[in-house]
């Protein structure tokens, strides 16, 4: 199964209580002191304190983002994200076992959230108020994780009664939004390889830096997942991925660090790929030798392959 056959639009929603509460009392008081209409500030108050398991709450929610963030490409200004076909299991079981530890955290939380409030009523002292703080039935309600798959529109699928000339025309918008949307995913991944390779060169011009792991790792990793997330299979994209695998990903970071000539051999290849990409990504800007979406496979193509997952019902986890 290829990725230019295969891909649907996917949006992450994740909830959180706040534990935030605008006062308007206060915020009255405040603008009467000094003299100033009610409406030019507010005041909120945090209702809760060292509340360790929220915060995990929070950290897990950002670790959930982080892995979707890692297998999915921008698409649309409203949240959705390109998913390609490749990562779709492995995304969706994934999430369940997220979606399990994010109601386990949040059990963890309500069992003592009581406590948390009792713990924060000194510190608030005449600002705190019962009313502020939802009960337990209720602030279950605003805790949540949901994972919402669609497949890719495209101008085919639009049914309206219409005149076959506005027919044309819509369809020809979405299949236009839909090359558009493309198109901004490829550029994230020339962001996301440039990013990498020019933290490598620039940490390995400091022979006295210090050298984590993860300096190589995200590099290599990087190689290993951009042509499963290429959907548009820029043949340039993928012909760098392979050349940032052959040539910077021979040496961890700790033989990096302790041998000057495998260092400067490294860093003169990191900023050599990255002059490659500069130089491909200008004639690009230039209209010079840029891929179009219309060269083999074509976004006709990309898009006439979809009817595969188009069967698929939406998926909320």
């Amino acid at each position: 199964m290829s990725l230019d056959q295969r891909a649907m639009i996917s949006a992450l929603h994740i909830s959180i209580w706040t534990a935030v509460k605008h006062d308007r009392k206060v915020s009255n008081d405040v603008a009467a002191q000094h003299g100033a209409p009610s409406t030019v500030g507010r005041y909120n108050k945090q209702l809760l304190q060292g509340a360790a398991k929220l915060d995990e709450l929070r950290t897990l929610a950002g670790q959930i983002r982080q892995q979707f963030y890692k297998v999915t490409l921008p698409w649309s200004d409203e949240g959705f994200r390109l998913l390609p076909a490749h990562f779709y299991f492995d995304l969706t079981t994934e999430m369940r076992v997220f979606e399990h530890a994010f109601e386990s955290r949040v059990e963890e939380f309500l069992a003592v959230y009581p406590d948390y409030i009792e713990q924060v009523r000194p510190a608030l002292n005449g600002l705190f108020r019962e009313e502020d703080y939802p009960s337990v039935e209720k602030l279950r309600k605003k805790f949540g994780i949901k994972l919402e798959v669609l497949p890719i529109p495209t101008g085919e699928d639009f049914r309206v009664s219409m005149s076959a000339e506005e027919r044309a025309r819509v369809a020809r918008e979405i299949d236009a939004n839909v090359r558009q949307s493309l198109q901004r995913g490829t550029e994230d991944l020339w962001n996301r390889m440039k990013d990498v390779v020019s933290h490598l060169a620039a940490r390995l011009q400091d022979p006295n830096g210090r050298y984590h792991t993860s300096m190589v790792s995200n590099v290599c990793d990087l190689a290993d997942l951009l042509p499963k997330l290429n959907v548009s299979q820029d043949a340039e994209l993928n012909r760098f991925a392979a050349e940032v695998r052959a040539r910077l990903c021979n040496y961890s970071a700790h033989e990096l660090k302790n041998n000057d000539v495998l260092r400067v051999a490294t860093a003169s290849d990191a900023a050599e790929i990255l002059g490659q990409m500069d130089s491909v990504l200008r004639q690009r800007e230039q209209g010079a030798a840029a891929p179009e979406l219309s060269a083999e496979p074509s976004a006709d193509q990309i898009i006439s392959h979809m009817a595969d997952y188009m069967q698929l019902e939406l998926v909320t986890v």
